[in-house]
């Protein structure tokens, strides 16, 4: 679905059914991503054209960087892959085989956070090499954004929100309420 302003939505016609988990803007493009190893784009948000994902894994988020679409999986032999334009797609080894739900791009540098494993935080330059971070603590993190200087991860667990100014280092943080925390973004000078 698509809205001018957030308020009135317009349903759209996806290229194929499945479950769309993710979807981002870059390059002119808007590219999604679903649960069934399917990936979508489109340049208007309104016609859109199947594409083949690099696996047929469980890819539950799709940023954009540098250039590059980049996304993540929760299952799969390789649990990232990368695209230039979107459509033609290359799978890439993930820094450890955990379920990676969430990935967001900013100050040079792709993040992205699981919700298992030993390390939960993975980082990567180029969106190809990625390396293991330590989570501040080890919660089930399910979204992470960047935004005022800032990336910010939410989860459910102990403290529900870390932060860090790199993507390297990590603090705990409490959430306002010991909910199940499941997106965060940045917009209008908030983290929401």
């Amino acid at each position: 679905m698509t809205s001018p302003d957030g308020i009135t939505w317009t349903a759209r016609t996806a290229a194929e059914t499945s479950d769309w988990y993710s979807v981002t803007y870059g390059n002119s493009l808007f590219v999604a991503v679903s649960g069934s190893g399917k990936v979508m784009t489109s340049p208007d948000g309104i016609d859109w054209t199947a594409r083949s994902a690099a696996e047929a894994n469980f890819w539950g988020s799709v940023t954009y960087g540098n250039g590059l679409f980049v996304a993540v999986s929760s299952n799969g032999t390789n649990q990232v892959m990368t695209s230039p334009d979107g459509i033609t797609w290359t799978s890439h080894s993930a820094a450890e085989a955990n379920s990676w739900y969430s990935v967001t791009y900013g100050n040079g540098l792709f993040v992205a956070v699981s919700g298992n494993g030993t390390n939960r935080v993975m980082t990567s330059p180029d969106g190809i090499t990625w390396t293991p971070r330590s989570a501040a603590e080890a919660n089930f993190w399910t979204s992470v954004t960047y935004g005022n200087g800032l990336f910010v991860a939410v989860a459910w667990g102990t403290n529900r929100v870390m932060t860090s100014p790199d993507g390297t280092t990590w603090t705990a943080r409490t959430a306002a309420e010991s909910n199940q925390w499941l997106s965060v973004t940045y917009g209008n000078g908030l983290l929401w």
